[in-house]
């Protein structure tokens, strides 16, 4: 279940995540939704204030090179998804 609490510094972050606005960069398609009950796909993403709550923490950075991750955010459940199917992470989210 992706339920995922922002944090303020790297350290802190189980990953580095890059939010990308070409859907040509993005590793993964994210839907934002509005309950952890909703995130149950690995685009699916909930983001929670509380750590106990959080599945994985996300620290965001502003330069591709740096992430671990590339994700697009899109409005449709139905784009949400792994854009690129042998990425290291999807084993984990």
């Amino acid at each position: 279940m992706p339920v995922m609490m922002k944090m303020p510094s790297r350290a802190e972050a189980d990953f580095n995540v890059c939010v990308v606005e070409s859907r040509g960069d993005a590793d993964l398609f994210v839907c934002e939704v509005e309950n952890r009950a909703q995130a149950r796909e690995p685009g699916y993403w909930f983001y929670t204030d509380t750590r106990a709550e959080a599945e994985h923490t996300v620290f965001i950075i502003d330069t591709r090179a740096e992430s671990q991750l590339n994700i697009c955010y899109v409005q449709s459940r139905g784009e949400a998804g792994w854009r690129v199917t042998d990425h290291p992470l999807k084993e984990v989210l």
